[in-house]
């Protein structure tokens, strides 16, 4: 085995270890859940998000924007959802971190949110802050729904995924707000952490 073998296959095994330590997280976070039935779509549908980003190459990344277009499409995209911002091409790790952040904010819009009431408007951006260590900022608004007691919500895996895996995983830093026009998501994280590169 050569020194490249060698250190794919050490990213492979890392790799792995990572995912089966965020499937341990989304198993604790289901367990009790009243309803096996809507347990099992969850699961089934964290685990698709994460496998969409975990057969990507490793070499070759994962575009952001192809990410979040094809976890909305798969919830329902609307033709005025606005999905903007520069080419960034995401490592394994941070591809598999947002796969799972942007599945958790489709499925609670097309439940409560923006993907489900036709006078609302989500905004999908990011872009680069200029500063001596780059950063990439996230945000996901949500604007003109009808959210019932918003406060509800704030305890779901979506808030843990983005306010400690982010933390975690991508030395980043997220928010998750709920409020009564709709769901506030920001994340950031640094540059050298997430990317594989940037175009």
């Amino acid at each position: 085995m050569n020194a490249k073998e060698f250190a794919d296959t050490a990213e492979l095994r890392h790799r792995i270890r990572r995912l089966l330590a965020v499937f341990r997280s989304i198993s604790i976070h289901m367990q009790g859940q009243p309803d096996a039935q809507e347990s099992a779509q969850h699961l089934a549908g964290r685990v698709s998000a994460i496998g969409r980003a975990a057969i990507a190459p490793i070499a070759g990344g994962m575009d952001l924007e192809c990410l979040v277009l094809d976890e909305l499409l798969a919830h329902g995209m609307r033709r005025e959802t606005v999905v903007e911002g520069p080419a960034v091409r995401l490592n394994a790790k941070a591809a598999e971190l947002m796969s799972l952040v942007v599945h958790e904010l489709a499925t609670n819009a097309i439940k409560f949110g923006a993907l489900s009431q036709p006078q609302s408007r989500l905004s999908v951006l990011w872009w680069f802050i200029d500063a001596a260590a780059p950063r990439l900022h996230f945000e996901w608004a949500e604007n003109g729904v009808r959210m019932a007691a918003p406060g509800r919500y704030s305890q779901g895996f979506g808030s843990q995924v983005v306010k400690r895996l982010v933390a975690s995983e991508l030395h980043g830093d997220g928010e998750l707000l709920f409020l009564e026009e709709g769901v506030l998501c920001r994340i950031e994280f640094p540059s050298d952490e997430a990317l594989l590169k940037n175009e």
